[in-house]
């Protein structure tokens, strides 16, 4: 049986790559059906998808036992197999063919983003990581004189992608790691840096990070060619790679379609009359512009339904810098 895994947003990259169709499928434990029911029921749902046999056959070897958590398996007949553990993600089981659908999985690893703690005690400083929901590596404990605790902080950054710095320290500390390494990481002074403490921690800064977003959004919405709203719009922008932070709501997958091809910007929404002259795929439109925004290294927000202010049409953007330039 396949190992549920916990990994770094990089290597969902990898998930996401493939032209071809891939069998996305979210499970949880439940007591109220057994397990072979369950696994029959989504057997089904798979050809009713139009997966292949190799495909199937993947997802019944990953799924041969119920797991002990709640996971997401994603299979496309043995080229790229992945299956991450998501303890505490609820919803029902999921099926899903064709673009890898990522969005469940993305919402639940942003509630709880990996975290960088500095613990500064004396003449010295700790700096080691409170892994988030998906983490690549986790990085050992490092001890160090206080004038190196900004490089060590960075090492520990670098190494984890984490955004969040939490302090326990002096406001001096607070105020040279902020220096060094803000607008882009969140420093936040803390207390007792316990498990719990962490943890919250993790979750408000996330919250703070998606309300800013939907913020930028509005505030930028009044700057021409600085933000994209609506299907349409922002497939044009991942085409032409202006997007830095894509804005896509939950449940969008079951909207309007759109091509997508090998490469990020190979992307356009879906018109029988004019397809693309590059190989092509059909796919949700929400999942394409995750896919295409994932393999740029453009952000991923993604939004409950219903939060004010939230894109049109459930995909929005903010871009790198106004449409105008790209296009004169």
């Amino acid at each position: 049986m396949r190992t549920p895994i916990l990994v770094g947003e990089r290597d969902v990259v990898d998930v996401v790559r493939p032209v071809h169709p891939v069998a996305s499928v979210y499970t949880r434990p439940s007591r109220d059906v057994p397990w072979g029911t369950r696994l029959s029921d989504l057997v089904d749902r798979l050809h009713e998808n139009g997966a292949d046999e190799a495909t199937i056959d993947d997802v019944v070897s990953a799924l041969q036992y119920e797991p002990a958590t709640a996971v997401a398996v994603f299979a496309d007949g043995g080229n790229v197999p992945a299956m991450y553990a998501t303890p505490g993600r609820n919803g029902p089981d999921l099926v899903q063919v064709g673009a890898a659908h990522m969005l469940p999985l993305l919402e639940w690893s942003q509630e709880m983003p990996t975290c960088v703690l500095v613990v500064e005690e004396r003449a010295t400083v700790w700096v080691t990581v409170s892994p988030g929901r998906l983490v690549a590596t986790v990085v050992e404990p490092v001890r160090c004189a206080a004038e190196t605790a900004v490089a060590a902080c960075g090492v520990a950054l670098g190494r984890s992608c984490a955004r969040l710095v939490a302090v326990r320290g002096s406001d001096r500390l607070v105020e040279r790691l902020r220096d060094a390494f803000g607008p882009d990481v969140t420093v936040r002074p803390v207390r007792t840096p316990t498990a719990a403490r962490l943890t919250g921690l993790a979750r408000t800064t996330a919250a703070l990070w998606t309300a800013g977003k939907v913020a930028d959004l509005a505030e930028r919405s009044h700057q021409p060619g600085h933000t994209v709203q609506g299907v349409d719009e922002t497939l044009d922008a991942l085409a032409r790679g202006t997007v830095q932070d894509l804005l896509v709501t939950t449940g969008s997958s079951g909207g309007p379609s759109a091509w997508f091809g090998a490469k990020a910007r190979q992307v356009r929404p879906f018109d029988d009359s004019v397809p693309p002259a590059w190989v092509r795929r059909r796919g949700a439109a929400a999942d394409v512009a995750v896919r295409a925004a994932l393999l740029s290294g453009a952000s991923v927000r993604v939004l409950r339904p219903g939060l004010p202010g939230s894109p049109e049409g459930g995909l929005g953007g903010l871009c790198r810098f106004p449409l105008s330039v790209v296009r004169s």
